[in-house]
């Protein structure tokens, strides 16, 4: 299937850069693209989102959104924390730049039963 990708893809023009190419897999196999290895990962980032197989997927996410939110915090910290700002002015920062890092596509989240 990825020669047949790569193939199309050099028809119109376009080329696959193997050395950011990453594929994964159940069994870690390792698999061959015009005689280069390409790399295999067990989690990688799409569109914002951690992908990794296994239930552990949504509790990894969880984890790397908290991190993000206290890391955008962490930089606005220069306004939440100064006593010269107005709370109301304050909340709207937490609400505008923190707030949508934490809740980035949890529309999309389905709960599972452990």
């Amino acid at each position: 299937m990825l020669q047949e990708l790569s193939s199309a893809s050099i028809q119109v023009g376009l080329e696959m850069n193997l050395h950011k190419t990453q594929v994964m897999t159940l069994d870690n196999r390792s698999i061959l693209l015009n005689n280069h290895p390409l790399e295999t990962v067990d989690e990688y980032v799409y569109l914002g989102h951690l992908i990794q197989l296994g239930k552990k997927n949504q509790t990894a996410e969880i984890n790397r959104r908290i991190r993000a939110s206290w890391a955008a915090f962490g930089k606005l910290g220069y306004i939440l924390k100064n006593p010269d700002i107005p709370i109301n002015l304050k909340s709207k920062v937490f609400d505008t730049c923190v707030l949508p890092v934490a809740t980035y596509e949890l529309e999309t989240y389905h709960p599972n039963k452990k």
